[in-house]
């Protein structure tokens, strides 16, 4: 069952106009709507959330080229320690092919890095493996945007103790 709503029981009493018009008009509340108490707050809002935006743009973009490099940096240094610690030429190109599906699969996908690095590799004797020969390992990253990347090297040592028929 729908009652119309009396508009009557809505309306406020003139006793209550009477008394909002003489509770304004007083002094303490002229006095509190001429403090300037809280306008630091807004005026802060107001001019500095436009700077903080652009900011945390920014400071993102330089996260994620610190993660490349990074990331880059570590790559390296283990591809060349999987490199010097192979035990045959035959072992290499597995050993890397495994290293980089994890390196794929752990960090450069979360971290936005496209999954297929350049690495170059650079022998100091032939054949690579001959012990105490140095093996220089220079990988290129970039992000999965192609608007980042980043270059680093690493050399490692091949043992000395290394029996030299592989």
């Amino acid at each position: 069952m729908v009652r119309a709503l009396n508009s009557s029981v809505f309306e406020f009493p003139k006793k209550f106009w009477v008394r909002l018009i003489s509770v304004t008009q007083s002094k303490n509340v002229m006095s509190r709507l001429s403090n300037e108490e809280g306008s630091a707050v807004i005026e802060f809002i107001i001019l500095a959330l436009p700077l903080f935006i652009p900011m945390a743009i920014y400071l993102t973009s330089v996260n994620q080229s610190a993660n490349i490099s990074y990331d880059t940096r570590n790559f390296a240094r283990e591809v060349a320690r999987v490199y010097a610690s192979s035990n045959s030429a035959a072992d290499i190109a597995p050993r890397i092919a495994q290293l980089t599906q994890s390196f794929a699969d752990n960090v450069f996908i979360p971290n936005k890095i496209a999954p297929a690095p350049e690495v170059n590799v650079i022998c100091a004797s032939d054949p690579c493996l001959t012990p105490g020969s140095k093996i220089s390992v220079e990988v290129t990253l970039k992000s999965q945007d192609g608007r980042q990347s980043s270059r680093a090297s690493n050399v490692q040592t091949v043992d000395a103790w290394r029996n030299s028929a592989n």
